[in-house]
């Protein structure tokens, strides 16, 4: 049975097995000289295998490579655990001179402080090592910084009022969350909507979806399902987005009610845990 590859080292295996090949040296002499079994060195090159980062310095060393498989070794750890289709987002959302999101599970993955995105990823995530954990809270927390850098674009969240009684992580970390999305919304960096637990319609129970608009002329829509998401950019379906949005706005409560609405669920919810553990 085939092993399964590993996409983020393909480019660091081809590039190992061209370099090799010109060289004239073969997998036992190079597999030797890395103190490594042959067929381990062919799983490596085939992505089957992760390299260690002595391994890219040894071949930079032995191919004399000047540094060029450190540098594919770091860019590969980098991309971590971060799949191909949040990539994809990532690079959409920092070109966007507009974001809408609804979300009805969560916090919105570009307003959550560090603890909470850890917090999050240690309870969906319980295979995943400390240091693919870590590879995703770095991601998720330079993802507000990244589209500010862009500019000063609209940003306007809809969340549903349960996502803030839900605990994640502790009482503290929901404090703290609750008090960065206030303070954002407060400082105009963005617009924030609570969709009421007492809202009488079904229109809130839609899975969580976003629209980027990137021109005056382009506008693309996010929907996220079970196993990711998925980007459509046909007019139809984003005008089905704008229609769904603008009714959750609708059936929201205004923007500075919905920041003391945050405030009181800051308080009377989250108000005494924080203060017992400054």
């Amino acid at each position: 049975m085939a092993e399964q590859v590993h996409e983020k080292w393909v480019r660091f295996g081809r590039e190992l097995r061209r370099v090799r090949s010109s060289s004239g040296m073969t997998q036992r002499r190079l597999a030797g000289r890395l103190a490594l079994h042959y067929t381990m060195l062919g799983k490596i090159e085939r992505a089957e295998r992760t390299p260690q980062r002595e391994h890219a310095e040894e071949l930079d060393a032995i191919l004399e490579t000047g540094g060029t498989f450190s540098r594919l070794w770091q860019e590969a750890s980098r991309q971590g655990n971060v799949p191909d289709w949040f990539k994809s987002v990532l690079a959409i959302e920092r070109r966007a001179q507009e974001i809408r999101a609804y979300e009805s599970t969560v916090v919105p993955g570009i307003l959550q402080i560090a603890e909470y995105t850890r917090a999050l990823a240690e309870d969906r995530m319980i295979t995943a090592t400390p240091e693919e954990i870590g590879e995703i809270v770095e991601t998720r927390s330079k993802r507000l910084g990244a589209v500010l850098e862009q500019g000063r674009p609209l940003m306007w969240f809809i969340v549903k009022e349960a996502v803030l009684l839900d605990v994640v992580g502790s009482e503290r970390i929901m404090h703290r969350e609750l008090g960065h999305m206030a303070e954002l919304s407060e400082s105009g960096v963005i617009r924030l909507q609570l969709l009421p637990v007492d809202a009488r319609t079904s229109i809130g129970l839609c899975l969580p979806f976003w629209m980027y608009r990137l021109d005056q002329t382009r506008t693309i829509a996010y929907a996220e399902h079970a196993k990711g998401g998925e980007v459509v950019d046909t007019p139809a379906e984003v005008e089905e987005f704008r229609t769904l949005f603008g009714q959750l706005q609708a059936e929201s409560l205004p923007p500075s009610q919905s920041v003391t609405s945050i405030r009181k669920i800051m308080e009377n919810r989250y108000g005494d845990v924080e203060e017992e553990q400054l």
